[in-house]
């Protein structure tokens, strides 16, 4: 088995971190290569949206969902045993500044070692680029103002007398 690693540090809380990376719906926001649908539970139901460069047309595949250890790590796997199998998955560690997070591919099969052999750079540079989008996103939410549930003026502590 054949890995890529890239680790950053995200200046937000691991649990955020982890709910932007599952929540699914979201990731055309800002993963930029490829796109998860269905369910964020281990073993449940989920695709992947992929462009294969010079094609027109996104190609979707099966997912499989191995890891959701909430706020610590996420991991899905995709391909053929025994052929070509990768792994995606992120490990978020709690860090002074916010979250130490580990983003890796792990190649197996007949064909990982020389598809990691091939693209080890290009792929090396996929991941410091989603991870960077990750951030960006992360910032885009964390400069969204929360709205206040209050809809009338703020009460000073004195009652007006009427």
């Amino acid at each position: 088995m054949t890995t890529i690693d890239n680790v950053t540090t995200l200046s937000v809380s691991p649990l955020r971190v982890w709910t932007v990376l599952t929540d699914f719906a979201g990731h055309p926001q800002w993963k930029p290569f490829i796109q998860l649908s269905g369910a964020a539970v281990c073993g449940g139901d989920a695709n992947y949206t992929f462009r294969i460069g010079g094609l027109d047309k996104p190609v979707t595949a099966k997912a499989d969902i191995i890891r959701v250890d909430k706020p610590l790590a996420f991991a899905w796997t995709a391909g053929v045993a025994r052929f070509l199998l990768f792994e995606e998955s992120y490990a978020l560690e709690s860090d002074p500044a916010g979250t130490r997070l580990r983003h890796s591919l792990r190649f197996s099969g007949i064909l990982g070692r020389p598809l990691w052999a091939l693209m080890r750079r290009r792929l090396q540079a996929s991941l410091v680029q989603s991870d960077r989008c990750l951030d960006r996103q992360l910032r885009r939410l964390s400069a969204v103002p929360v709205s206040n549930r209050r809809t009338g003026p703020a009460r000073t502590g004195a009652r007006r007398q009427r």
